[in-house]
């Protein structure tokens, strides 16, 4: 996976405009090419555009240079920024069970701890 398709990826899961997403640090035209690979995209902007957004920047790279390994992890931190910034906390809920099913947690258990 490229940089560019692993931000529009991330833009989309969040459900972001290329606008958005650009935060006025990069051009939309500019932003627009790097996901199409047109454009290769300095670290350190690629860096602010992710923190701006409150994105992880380390699963973000971790997506890029090892998607086998990462990829449902990735997907999830999408998901919960998505349901975050839309205030969504059915959607979080459900994360969350889907998290505890990955740690083996029994939904018994989790009703009892919870």
């Amino acid at each position: 996976m490229t940089i560019g398709q692993a931000l529009k990826s991330l833009r989309l899961h969040a459900g972001m405009t290329q606008i958005e997403m650009a935060a006025g640090i990069v051009t939309e035209s500019f932003y627009s090419k790097v996901e199409r690979g047109v454009h290769a995209i300095d670290a350190n902007v690629l860096i602010q555009i992710l923190a701006k957004h409150h994105f992880d920047v380390t699963n973000f790279f971790e997506q890029i240079s090892n998607q086998q390994s990462t990829e449902p992890y990735f997907n999830l931190a999408g998901d919960i920024t998505y349901a975050q910034n839309n205030k969504d906390l059915a959607t979080l809920d459900k994360i969350k069970q889907k998290i505890e099913v990955r740690r083996g947690y029994a939904p018994a258990m989790v009703q009892i701890w919870a």
